[in-house]
């Protein structure tokens, strides 16, 4: 099939025309019923461009009647302590940015046979060492995590003259 540049320009113009004047549904009807590709995905973007809709907006389909407004929920706050160093436990795109170094208290420590610390800190996080240099900590006593390259973390004291550090994941 020979594409035609200047069928797909004509297309384009005329949808950019009309596409301010109409409502949602009326727009997605008009870019399916496009023939060439090219101008239906075109068609689709300038739609999902001009309809996108606040993050804090959400709306359960079963709530939702044919001409009822969207419900807006407030946002949740969730604070930089409890979701730092959690990407990997759960994805979540309304957490507010993180720090890149924050400070825990040690609650409980314990070392595995191979010698690799598990940590419990007083606001209930756990994490665990993964590599195998040697760090001397004890319980109770003020510990940095940092964020490093590539989603790593390091652990150090909270002491500035003290520059050993571990790496570290987050468990829970």
């Amino acid at each position: 099939m020979k594409k035609n540049p200047l069928k797909s320009i004509v297309i384009l113009s005329l949808l950019s025309l009309t596409s301010q004047a109409e409502t949602l549904n009326e727009g997605l009807v008009k870019c399916t019923k496009v023939e060439d590709s090219l101008a239906r995905l075109v068609c689709f973007d300038r739609l999902a461009k001009h309809s996108v809709m606040p993050v804090n907006s959400i709306v359960n389909s079963n709530d939702v009647e044919p001409d009822a407004k969207p419900k807006i929920l407030a946002p949740v706050k969730v604070s930089k302590a409890d979701s730092f160093g959690a990407e990997h436990i759960r994805k979540s795109h309304d957490v507010e940015k993180e720090a890149s170094k924050i400070v825990f208290e040690i609650m409980s420590l314990q070392k595995d046979p191979y010698g690799k610390y598990r940590f419990t800190f007083k606001n209930g996080q756990q994490w665990k060492q993964t590599d195998s240099n040697h760090l001397s900590v004890k319980v109770g006593e003020s510990v940095m995590l940092k964020k490093g390259f590539l989603g790593a973390f390091y652990l150090k004291k909270n002491d500035e003259d003290v520059n050993r550090k571990i790496r570290v994941k987050r468990l829970k």
